[in-house]
């Protein structure tokens, strides 16, 4: 059985369940006036009670409709009806329909403009207690061509957590509006051209325990990120720019960096919940073995291939074993069944102060430390392996 945090975030592409398998719901053929008019309206008492006085003889174009209260609305690959911009949904005539929204996806609706987006966080009628969406959490704008959020999305601050706007095109420092957030626990802004986290405003989002930032044109990560994001369970910086790290907060478990230029890793021993790092495809060194991957007990997988490491001190060759001499895999048998499958974590050791580490599988592939195999000269192959081949010889032409 994977854990909460596995199953929600080892997804090739970190979209939400809900979204990503869209495709595979039954889709609302229904129009985006049609989806509101149908919705409950705030006041309507009797929403989820169909009019059992309309003769059975009538046309069903004539009955009553149901009306249920509107909490998902999933408007995704719209783009005839929202023809670049958002108005058709922000309107205030709309507000009583969207009043019970909690989960909002427009996802790749060819949306260029987020004008009027800050409605769903307004007040109606002047009326400074009620809040078009009050309880509106999610937001999915991914995969449009925007290229900036404005300032008056900072007006769902009240009670948006999750904010997926990634496959833009925001270009620049992290959105101003997203520090406003402060309830802030899950931002997507993958596959963007962001260049900049600012120092000063991170603590805005002390909330916030998923960041995914990868495939942006970031080169530095705010010194303060321990202390600024302290509930941060899973950070996501593939294909950056990244030379260095900071230190990391003790609540992370998941830990992607791969494809950048990092040299080394900040130290780990406080990480005790990490489980999962994959730092591949950089110019590590033999020193990230000495930031304390051996202390780490509730590991389950490491990726350190396609690195600069040329040594594996023993240290943590006993905690993980001796890389495969070709492929770099560790493969260490846990110490109470002897069980050869290295790549079943085991459920247990949820503690941070467990006994005993869970079997952990490490990826260490081409690095320096591994000799490719050498193939025989055909000069001096032999003709046959009776022909004075030794068994060393053998082993060599085997591999």
């Amino acid at each position: 059985k994977a854990s909460p945090l596995k199953t929600r975030l080892l997804s090739a592409s970190f979209h939400p369940t809900t979204y990503q398998l869209t495709m595979f719901i039954k889709k609302d053929l229904r129009k985006i006036p049609r989806i509101l008019a149908d919705a409950a309206p705030v006041d309507d008492d009797d929403s989820n009670v169909v009019d059992d006085t309309v003769d059975e003889q009538q046309s069903s174009s004539n009955k009553r409709v149901k009306r249920e209260i509107l909490t998902d609305l999933k408007l995704a690959r719209r783009k005839a009806e929202f023809r670049g911009s958002v108005r058709i949904l922000c309107q205030p005539s709309n507000a009583p329909s969207l009043h019970h929204l909690v989960n909002l996806s427009v996802y790749d609706c060819n949306i260029t403009s987020l004008e009027d987006i800050g409605m769903l966080g307004s007040t109606v009628n002047d009326n400074s207690s009620s809040i078009c969406c009050p309880s509106l959490e999610t937001l999915n704008i991914g995969r449009n061509p925007i290229t900036e959020l404005p300032e008056e999305l900072s007006m769902l601050r009240q009670s948006l957590k999750e904010l997926w706007c990634d496959d833009c095109q925001i270009k620049g420092p992290l959105p101003n509006c997203i520090f406003a957030l402060l309830k802030l626990k899950t931002l997507n802004m993958a596959n963007n051209q962001l260049t900049e986290i600012p120092n000063d405003k991170l603590d805005n989002l002390s909330q916030l325990t998923h960041l995914c930032l990868d495939r942006n044109q970031i080169s530095e990560i705010p010194s303060d990120l321990a202390t600024a994001l302290p509930k941060l369970e899973a950070l996501m910086l593939r294909h950056n720019r990244l030379t260095c790290l900071p230190a990391l907060p003790a609540s992370i478990q998941l830990l992607h960096v791969s494809s950048n230029q990092l040299t080394s890793l900040p130290p780990l021993q406080h990480c005790r919940r990490l489980e999962i790092l994959c730092a591949n495809g950089n110019q590590l060194e033999s020193s990230v073995l000495r930031m304390g991957l051996e202390d780490l007990k509730n590991l389950k997988r490491v990726n350190l291939t396609k690195n600069a490491i040329d040594y594996c001190p023993p240290s943590f060759t006993d905690r993980f074993g001796i890389p495969h001499a070709i492929t770099g895999l560790c493969e260490k048998k846990s110490s109470d069944d002897g069980d050869d499958d290295t790549t079943m974590a085991t459920e247990e050791n949820d503690d941070d102060d467990a006994a005993s580490a869970v079997v952990c599988t490490v990826y260490m592939g081409q690095n320096p430390f591994l000799e490719p195999a050498k193939e025989p000269s055909p000069a001096k192959q032999p003709k046959s392996l009776a022909d004075d081949t030794t068994v060393g010889d053998v082993a060599v032409m085997a591999s």
